[in-house]
């Protein structure tokens, strides 16, 4: 299901991307895509990460107060 909805995001910012070309030019469009591109990759490899490093533990904020005291 996640991988369905990263590649329809995916499909949607290339599709904003035309429109965005359209109406502010090629350079804009460049811009913006390779913008939200590098975000989206970012946010994929970190999810990445976080599934293949399962050894580490999230911590809530009392865990956080009590572990840094």
């Amino acid at each position: 299901m996640k991988t369905i909805f990263y590649t329809v995001t995916f499909r949607l910012i290339l599709l904003v991307g035309i429109f965005v070309g359209i109406m502010k030019g090629q350079e804009a469009r460049q811009k913006w895509l390779s913008k939200k591109k590098i975000k989206y990759e970012s946010k994929k490899a970190n999810q990445r990460n976080s599934i293949a490093d399962g050894s580490q533990v999230v911590l809530d904020e009392i865990e956080m107060a009590t572990y840094h005291s």
